[in-house]
């Protein structure tokens, strides 16, 4: 019998045998009905013959990482076309897209799992640069903090709503990442290649130390604070030499004015969110604000400007959603409500 194009196109996507062309000629089907017609059926007695052997070979292990924070799905052992097709992240990516389209996906994974695999793909797509380096992302989305070991030994911790882009090995005289969000780094020690972070107007220099790094874009300030060692801090408004940053110390970057200040700190504190505290002294609750809606994946609304003018002091080591609004709304003599994931407070 002869097979249709769309049996094998699919056929050749999950042996993982399409070429770049075949794989461009699939995903354009995706945008036509007649075509979506076709892949149905096919998709489905793929469903159904993997089903069936999954009951008799395969049991799902579904592990939590070191951190307790992301979980991830590793096969103790699978169908042996398929072990190659999941290797390959654009491919997984197309049979995902697949499945959206067909209205098909509840046959592999539930919602909860569909927004995890999501996730999965974001975070450790790698994509070839100009120079011929594999960059790869990692992205922890709000309310997941996650670990990074990078190629040379240095370990990063992600906190949420936080994307880091990296090459998969560094080969220059230089380590260089790009960072949005906030990000503890200890950086390993190598002389002939300073460790490098990119930032919106700031540039970070080590050779190997530990600090954390904040640089949200919907905030105003870029914040580094040593742990251990000592940071260069060049900022792209200011061409003379650079800052020199030694243990317990804290330069602040204003974005919209160009300046900075540099305060003296308790470091391990300003990073205790790496342990699953949030410490505020004295914080202005809009920036409270922020820090909630990340942490916990929710959106606050905040009914009365005045309760803006008030601040914040205490520590949260591991606190619940509900037990953090108990302390902040007593705090600011107001009151909260849950709708779904938005956070009402008001008086």
């Amino acid at each position: 019998m002869v097979r249709s194009r769309a049996e094998y196109l699919i056929n050749k996507l999950i042996s993982n045998t399409l070429s770049e062309k075949e794989l461009d000629e699939l995903l354009e089907g995706l945008g036509k009905d007649d075509v979506l017609n076709e892949y149905s059926p096919i998709l489905e007695r793929y469903f159904n013959e993997l089903i069936e052997e999954e009951n008799q070979t395969y049991k799902p292990e579904w592990r939590i990482n070191p951190d307790n924070k992301t979980t991830s799905a590793k096969p103790v052992s699978t169908a042996r076309h398929f072990q190659n097709f999941y290797a390959d992240y654009r491919r997984v990516a197309a049979f995902v897209a697949l499945l959206f389209c067909l209205g098909t996906a509840y046959y592999f994974i539930s919602g909860d799992r569909i927004n995890r695999l999501q996730t999965l793909l974001e975070s450790n797509r790698g994509s070839q640069s100009r120079a011929g380096l594999i960059t790869q992302e990692e992205i922890a989305p709000r309310g997941i903090r996650r670990s990074v070991q990078l190629s040379d030994g240095s370990l990063v911790k992600l906190n949420s709503d936080t994307k880091m882009s990296f090459p998969q090995t560094f080969n220059g005289s230089k380590r260089t990442v790009a960072l949005k969000g906030e990000a503890f780094f200890n950086v390993e020690r190598d002389e002939s290649k300073p460790f490098i972070i990119s930032l919106e107007g700031v540039t970070i220099k080590v050779l190997g130390t530990s600090f954390n790094v904040k640089n949200y874009t919907d905030e105003q300030e870029v914040e580094v604070t040593v742990r251990s060692g000592r940071v260069s801090v060049s900022l792209e408004s200011d061409s003379s030499a650079s800052i020199i940053l030694e243990k317990d110390q804290k330069l602040t970057f204003n974005k919209n004015t160009d300046t900075f200040h540099i305060t003296g700190v308790n470091a391990e504190q300003e990073s205790s969110w790496i342990n699953g505290s949030l410490q505020f002294n004295k914080t202005p609750l809009r920036n409270v604000e922020h820090t909630l809606e990340k942490w916990y994946n929710v959106d606050i609304i905040i009914q009365d400007e005045s309760l803006y003018k008030a601040s914040l002091t205490g520590s949260h080591l591991n606190e619940s959603l509900v037990s953090m609004l108990e302390s902040v709304t007593y705090a600011i003599g107001a009151q909260y409500k849950i709708q779904g994931r938005t956070i009402v407070i008001g008086n």
